[in-house]
């Protein structure tokens, strides 16, 4: 049985380590006491690290390590994606994320032009887009919404944080020209 604080952050400590993905609050509880105020020990851990070759990062009350944001020009990461993101696919990602949840339909009256299914099975492929469920309205359309691997991946920790719609356009241009 764990009974002491530093006890508790190590075992916190050792299983973000182990997850390649974020952790969710409910299942690091599982492993500790009860009593135990896990976001207080999560954010003792964040500080921790906040100076760190990696820092611990939360999407909601998912936690993981990552990189620290400061270490990109020491790193280069060269990851073979299977297709590369067009650029119907670079609008309908930026669509999605600021007008979710959005329809087909809605996506395609922003673009003013069709989008094929290829390109929202691009963006669900790689887990940055989800179904958020249907429409209440005649022929319940499906709608759109982003994922916490879209958030993830953009290092934001909500949506709050997405830069102006402009701005959004030439940040993800950006992105997939390095």
């Amino acid at each position: 049985m764990i009974n002491d604080k530093n006890t508790c952050l190590k075992v916190i400590e050792a299983i973000l380590f182990a997850n390649s993905d974020l952790v969710d609050e409910r299942d690091l509880n599982k492993n500790l006491p009860k009593n135990l105020n896990i976001k207080k020990l999560l954010n003792e851990l964040k500080n921790i690290y906040k100076n760190r070759g990696i820092n611990i990062y939360n999407v909601k009350n998912k936690w993981g390590f990552r990189t620290s944001p400061n270490m990109a020009n020491y790193l280069k990461i060269e990851k073979n994606l299977k297709r590369k993101l067009s650029k119907a696919g670079v609008e309908t990602l930026a669509i999605i994320a600021y007008y979710q949840p959005v329809t087909k339909g809605e996506i395609e009256k922003v673009r003013a032009r069709n989008i094929s299914q290829g390109t929202l099975d691009i963006l669900l492929e790689r887990g940055w887009i989800e179904l958020k469920g249907r429409r209440k309205t005649p022929g319940k359309p499906l709608t759109w919404g982003t994922t916490d691997k879209f958030l993830e991946h953009f290092n934001l920790t909500n949506l709050k944080e997405l830069p102006t719609f402009f701005c959004y356009f030439s940040y993800i241009l950006f992105i997939f020209i390095l």
